[in-house]
């Protein structure tokens, strides 16, 4: 199972576009294999209508990590598409397509109609305007249901998360290409795949509701301020500053939700992008959608947020002698390291952590130069993490900055949005 998750990790790795810093869910193809796993059901309602749509029939276990979406399904808010190409044995079918202002979901169907052997998916993902150039202010990520070597038909998609400011395009001019491995190599096509997906511009303008919050809250002295809320059909935006001022670092929120007069809970995005960093100290953060409830009242509630003091933010590591010059606390530890991996372990002793998988660093580094690096790979399970270094010569020590941690401050969080 292990094995599975981080080669649906892999599959789901994402393609990120300049002057735009956003935290995607590691777990992209993480989370696809367990819904493939696990016995989802979903409405009546909900199940005849993508049921009543060809190859989307077989995702509507997918959609079970968020409410919104399948608010959005039940709603008939799914455009259907129908296109595909063909070439060397494997099928490309774009099937629907969820989009507003925000957001576009494409649901894709790969078949394998030359039986070849080995695993293929799509890879290298990008938009591209009407004269050809690469389109900027946008991240995406992808991953599909299966990552086996013998399969024959497989569904996944495609999740582009547009930064605030940077408008829709008129059409989706999709480039991407096949990733094959074993037999299917051949799969791998040059210079790729395109597509060109229609976007009603005129529908989306007009579904999407906005609230001036401005209100603050207090957590272990950490002051956390939340401004304009925006809700659109496939996710809610709620910018979230913290005051410069703050002795700890706010890395992730445990609990936080969109709660309406009902008690119905709708939490951050779990797969996709789960925020888009404004600047050091603001975020725009990412919640299901209950855009299509209409709630009369509408509140932010929460408890429990990971932090870390702001002189505990990195890890220093002694290349010579093999261990840590600095880290957060005990729970860390370096078990071994090589000219290309460093392997850490976690100790994780909170049961709001039992089955949580840590991304814990950056994957920017540096040496003691000051030369920046990049991590091209990072896998972990429970509490092992690998981090993956290039082949080169670091002057020690090296930095690691941290992303996340399972170090946390509780408090309570209740905030009226309306």
């Amino acid at each position: 199972m292990d094995r599975a998750i981080l080669l649906g990790i892999e599959k789901g790795r994402r393609y990120r576009k300049k002057r735009i810093r956003s935290r995607i869910a590691i777990g992209t193809g993480c989370l696809f294999i367990l819904a493939a796993l696990l016995s989802v059901r979903f409405s009546p309602a909900v199940a005849a209508y993508v049921g009543s749509i060809p190859g989307l029939k077989a995702l509507v276990e997918m959609l079970h990590y968020d409410k919104g979406l399948q608010l959005a399904l039940k709603n008939d808010f799914i455009e259907p598409l129908g296109m595909s190409q063909e070439k060397d044995g494997i099928e490309l079918v774009m099937d629907g397509m969820l989009a507003d202002e925000s957001r576009v979901i494409l649901f894709y169907t790969l078949n394998n109609k030359a039986a070849l052997k080995g695993n293929v998916d799509i890879n290298g993902v990008k938009l591209e305007d009407g004269a050809g150039n690469w389109l900027d202010g946008y991240s995406v990520s992808y991953g599909s249901t299966d990552v086996r070597e013998d399969w024959k038909t497989k569904q996944g998609q495609i999740d582009f998360s547009f930064q605030d400011g940077t408008a829709v395009p008129d059409r989706l001019r999709l480039n991407l290409r096949l990733l094959g491995m074993g037999e299917a190599k051949e799969a791998r096509a040059d210079p790729g795949w395109k597509f060109e997906i229609p976007v009603d511009k005129s529908k989306l303008s007009s579904m999407k509701e906005t609230y001036a919050i401005n209100q603050s809250a207090t957590v272990e002295g950490q002051r956390i301020t939340f401004g304009t809320m925006t809700v659109y059909p496939t996710r809610i935006g709620v910018e979230v500053n913290f005051d410069p001022h703050n002795t700890k670092k706010i890395l992730s929120f445990d609990d936080i939700a969109i709660v309406d007069e009902h008690g119905e809970k709708f939490g951050t995005i779990m797969n996709g992008v789960t925020a888009s960093h404004k600047s050091e100290d603001s975020i725009i953060l990412y919640f299901q959608s209950n855009y299509f409830l209409k709630p009369k009242e509408l509140y932010i509630e929460g408890g429990s947020m990971r932090a870390l003091d702001k002189n505990k933010l990195e890890v220093k590591i002694d290349l010579k002698k093999k261990r840590l010059l600095t880290k957060p606390d005990d729970r860390l530890s370096l078990e071994g390291m090589t000219d290309t991996v460093l392997h850490f372990r976690l100790h994780k002793d909170d049961s709001l952590d039992e089955g949580r998988r840590y991304s814990v660093f950056s994957s920017l580094f540096t040496d003691a130069s000051g030369k920046e690096f990049h991590s091209s790979q990072m896998g972990f399970s429970n509490e092992d993490i690998q981090y993956d270094i290039p082949r080169d010569v670091y002057l020690s020590p090296l930095t690691l900055k941290i992303d996340d941690y399972p170090a946390r401050i509780q408090g309570n969080i209740h905030i009226k949005v309306k």
